[in-house]
């Protein structure tokens, strides 16, 4: 398995994961910041995830978590998003930072975030919401 930044070209690949999983579709301009592509051990994409560091404070925001619908096995497409996760909490604490916070929808994932690699569940009712200003 590896990892690799993601690039303005793998935004159209992206955003068909996106579409499949019936996420919104995030804008481009809102990725120009540190996102890892993750690979199978088949060398397929199987996912991504981007995070956005704040400047001057220790803490950083995981966004936008998508995973390749055309990857079929769930063992497979959780070890790369498992590597993956693995690969961007390691650049943020090389990078100073002390907090990671995180949102998803997702119980599963919650639970192995919590169980993995420390992550505390800090509230399960919570809305989220974001803004789109044109």
């Amino acid at each position: 398995m590896r990892t690799r930044l993601f690039k303005d070209s793998d935004y159209e690949m992206v955003q068909k994961w996106w579409v499949a999983s019936g996420s919104p579709v995030v804008n481009l301009s809102q990725l120009q910041t540190i996102g890892l592509i993750g690979y199978t051990s088949d060398n397929e994409p199987a996912c991504a995830l981007w995070a956005y560091r704040s400047k001057g404070v220790g803490v950083a925001f995981l966004e936008h978590l998508v995973t390749n619908h055309k990857v079929k096995s769930p063992m497979k497409k959780m070890k790369a998003v498992q590597y993956m996760m693995d690969h961007m909490l390691d650049i943020l604490e090389q990078d100073g930072y002390q907090m990671i916070r995180g949102t998803t929808w997702c119980d599963t994932l919650a639970k192995i975030c919590e169980k993995r690699w420390g992550f505390q569940i800090i509230d399960d009712n919570s809305i989220n919401m974001s803004l789109i200003l044109n």
